[in-house]
């Protein structure tokens, strides 16, 4: 039987093609995968560290079914599923947790599926992100602290429009910056609400990479999907994207101002279902719009801004299992930290020795706290 939908394959780019681009002036921009000019990292030659792994002596269960975590000043806060609470925050000097949030439920204070969370730049208020819910649940630090587990505040998306298909949720100026994931036919990058996430207004342009333009809505934001942040000294949003090399630097408007690729260069393959439906045997499963193929691999899992820095968290590793008949090869050997200036300009690599699927950085003490596939937490020094 026919496959319903059309094939748009990207291949991997040659270093013979990667070569043919015409760089200007200081090596920041050529032509290639991406239409117009952009910051090719094999330009740069940046210092490489290798951060140094140290025992914590936490408790090993700390990150059971963990998918997001954060460092606030002395406290690391871990998201998790598999527990009767989404949130805990754990005390990083004596390695006890000092509290849990977000108990399973439905009621006030309560959470269905916690996935993602967000801190403020002065690190006095946190967010955590209810995708099933689609509510944004605010808490002061110094509150939680003192024994009040409530948030200060409880946003609901007004349209549901996002009701499980945001993950990563940026709030800034008095609104809130949300990228959807797969299934809208919104042509826009992001969909931007107010502060009582009411009015959404989509804007933002995706960037132009070879063979993407004229895409259905959907395929767009499953093929860009990505991790935000927001880079308060530049005011600016940033996108690393989880499928391609690829991270975006926007103004507050939605113009793209930045295009860096890297650090490998190569692009990956999928297919665009037409009828939005991906069949597996006799059943039609009707979701996202885009097919990756087998080799798909995880690249930009998570995006941090810190001190006008973007750090971003680069595996590459393969996301599905190696077939039997295939030949046999080796996992990642490990993360690496892309660090890049508000520019989109590459200034450093941080590598860890294990392949981290969630990380925060404290670009102060040069702390780094993330955790593996196995929900094993781990702690460097760099």
């Amino acid at each position: 039987m026919e496959k319903p939908y059309m094939r748009i394959m990207f291949r991997i780019l040659s270093a013979a093609v990667l070569a043919a681009g015409v760089l200007c002036a200081g090596g920041c921009a050529q032509k290639g995968p991406i239409e117009g000019e952009y910051i090719d990292m094999t330009d740069y030659d940046v210092p490489v560290t290798e951060a140094v792994e140290v025992p914590h002596g936490m408790d090993g269960t700390l990150a059971f079914g963990a998918t997001d975590v954060l460092i606030v000043d002395s406290v690391l806060l871990i998201v998790r599923q598999f527990s009767d609470h989404f949130i805990h925050l754990v005390d990083l000097r004596s390695g006890e947790t000092v509290a849990k949030l977000q108990h399973v439920g439905r009621g006030p204070g309560e959470a269905v599926n916690t996935f993602c969370a967000g801190v403020s730049g002065d690190g006095e208020c946190f967010w955590a992100h209810d995708m099933q819910l689609g509510r944004i649940n605010v808490y002061r630090m110094s509150d939680v602290l003192s024994g009040n587990c409530m948030p200060s505040r409880s946003l609901t998306f007004e349209d549901r429009f996002s009701q499980g298909h945001v993950m990563d949720v940026v709030m800034a100026e008095g609104r809130i910056y949300t990228a959807p994931e797969g299934i809208t036919d919104d042509v826009s990058r992001f969909v931007v609400y107010d502060s009582t996430f009411n009015d959404p207004q989509g804007m933002g342009e995706w960037p132009a990479l070879e063979g993407t333009s004229g895409l259905p809505g959907p395929a767009y934001s499953s093929v860009f999907e990505g991790s935000l942040a927001y880079i308060p000294e530049a005011d600016r949003l940033a996108v690393a994207h989880h499928y391609e090399p690829l991270v975006s630097i926007y103004s507050m408007d939605g113009a793209l101002l930045s295009n860096t690729w890297g650090p490998d260069g190569f692009m990956q393959e999928f297919s665009v279902n037409e009828n939005n439906a991906t069949q597996y045997g006799d059943v039609v499963m009707y979701g996202s719009m885009v097919v990756w193929e087998e080799e798909v691999r995880s690249l930009y899992s998570t995006l941090r801004s810190h001190e006008g820095r973007l750090y971003a968290l680069f595996t590459g590793d393969r996301m599905s299992a190696v077939p039997e008949d295939a030949a046999v090869e080796e996992p990642a050997a490990g993360s690496r930290i892309i660090v890049l200036d508000s520019n989109g300009v590459p200034l450093e690599e941080i590598r860890t020795g294990r392949v981290l699927m969630r990380f925060d950085i404290d670009p102060e003490t040069r702390d780094i706290w993330g955790f593996d596939g196995d929900y094993n937490l781990y702690h460097y020094k760099y």
